[in-house]
């Protein structure tokens, strides 16, 4: 008998260990695609002889379709099966990158991008859910943790990646040279995920609702992206900003009064909750605006590196993320998050003060540490500020809170992307565009300082309970 349930056991091990690899690769492989377009994109740029404004669309057009379809996938998870929509978002995924590389020009390379972002739309929006549902509560937490650093390792190699393929090898490899891994993801999740029926939620997804949201989320990001040139305080950009804001009100008046909401509102009344979401958000705006900066910086504006020495550089970030993510967690167990999210968000501020104030001067070993200090930031953060969130919110609110959570990472390197590069595509010369990026950097300490402000006002305050 004890032969049997050792068996038994084995088998529920290795399937979970199967049905881990298999989410942390679809994990790894769209941060890895994020990652490796930011070091390519000044090449992109340049091989299809366009402007920047147009070219940014390769990175914020795919994150923009991920960040509005998420709340959507994850309705459809909870109608039709969390493992029905993230295995054949694996699948939508692989066949898009397969054909983006075929695009004879950018607007359908742009068009195939989005159909990666759908793809990479529908396992994010559910990975989360899968781990909690599958996964037992002693372990739950460590699972989400190993999630956070395939994450991490994605964001690490994918500038390396990057910067060699657009240095030694052709514009292709950059949307093919992870397909074998989507493969053989696609293969493994069919395979581990458990097929088990889910108790599925009544209620269809509210079309006007994910109409609203996906609507009013690309005005921002076109008001964001195009406010340096049509100047900030133009008749457009405050025509369009009004805009945002009344489709903001419309999108909240609706939701409340739908019976099945697009997105948990009444989740996001939790104190804690809400305020761990900020955080998210912003900690990816911040690391995002410096991601896709500083190869500008690197391979042009002030230095003339080449595409690989840049992607080295950068690599300090996501080594620095990935080695501080797992500890942070760990002691974020014992101790408690919030003293680690405060002191990360110190650090991530800490970085941006030295690039604002220095930037001209700093030598590229100096380069390279302040995103060292920031990814050591960000690390303090992530893992963290997760736990943060779930330990407050209720259990019927689990599933979709892991969704937001995923939506307000994505959010963020939308905005993130849209306002670094939004803040100096219109800048022409090194000068001007030194003063675009100390712009953005200026920005980011505000972010830094409100945020830190938020977090002490929250910790001082009791957490509701609902």
């Amino acid at each position: 008998m004890n032969v049997a349930k050792n068996t038994e056991l084995a088998g529920t091990r290795r399937r979970r260990l199967g049905m881990m690899a298999a989410i942390c690769m679809g994990a790894f492989i769209s941060h890895f695609t994020a990652g490796i377009m930011n070091v390519s994109l000044p090449f992109f740029i340049n091989h299809f002889q366009t402007e920047l404004a147009k070219g940014l669309w390769i990175t914020t057009g795919y994150l923009l379709v991920i960040t509005a379809l998420l709340p959507v996938m994850g309705k459809l998870g909870d109608r039709y099966g969390f493992r029905r929509i993230h295995n054949l978002g694996y699948v939508i995924f692989t066949v898009g990158s397969i054909l983006v590389a075929f695009s004879p020009n950018l607007p359908i390379l742009l068009t195939l991008r989005v159909v990666q972002g759908i793809g990479a739309a529908m396992f994010q929006a559910t990975n989360i859910a899968l781990i909690t549902i599958h996964m037992p509560k002693e372990k739950r937490g460590h699972a989400l943790g190993i999630l956070s650093t395939a994450v991490a390792l994605g964001g690490m190699t994918g500038p390396i990646a990057g910067g060699l393929i657009a240095e030694w090898l052709s514009w292709q490899w950059l949307f093919l040279i992870h397909v074998p891994v989507a493969i053989v993801a696609t293969v493994m999740a069919y395979r581990y995920i458990p097929s088990r029926v889910q108790d599925r939620k009544p209620g269809t997804v509210s079309i006007v609702g994910a109409s609203l949201f996906m609507v009013w989320i690309t005005l921002l990001l076109l008001v964001i992206t195009n406010g340096s040139k049509w100047g900030w305080v133009s008749k457009q950009t405050m025509a369009s900003l009004m805009g945002v804001i009344l489709l903001l009100v419309t999108f909240l008046l609706w939701e409340r009064r739908q019976k099945t909401p697009f997105l948990p509102l009444r989740a996001l009344k939790i104190l804690a909750v809400a305020g761990g979401l900020i955080v998210s958000c912003a900690s990816f705006i911040l690391s995002n605006t410096l991601l896709v900066l500083i190869p500008f910086y690197l391979m042009g504006a002030a230095v003339q590196f080449s595409s690989s020495t840049t992607g080295y550089i950068m690599a300090a970030y996501p080594i620095a993320l990935a080695f501080a993510g797992p500890l942070a967690g760990y002691y974020s167990d014992r101790y408690g998050s919030r003293r680690l999210m405060l002191m990360g968000l110190s650090a991530m501020g800490g970085g941006f003060v030295l690039l604002l104030v220095f930037l001209e001067n700093i030598p590229v070993y100096g380069i390279a540490a302040i995103l060292c200090l920031i990814g050591l930031g960000m690390g303090l953060i992530a893992s963290p500020n997760n736990s943060y969130i779930m330990q407050q919110t209720p259990k019927e609110h689990v599933g979709s809170i892991g969704g937001i959570i995923a939506l307000t990472r994505n959010a963020g390197m939308v905005f993130g992307s849209a306002l670094g590069l939004g803040m100096v595509s219109g800048e022409i010369g090194q000068e001007n565009q030194l003063q675009a990026f100390k712009m953005v950097f200026g920005i980011n300490i505000f972010i830094c300082i409100g945020v830190i402000i938020m977090m002490v006002v929250i910790n001082r305050r009791p957490f509701k309970s609902a």
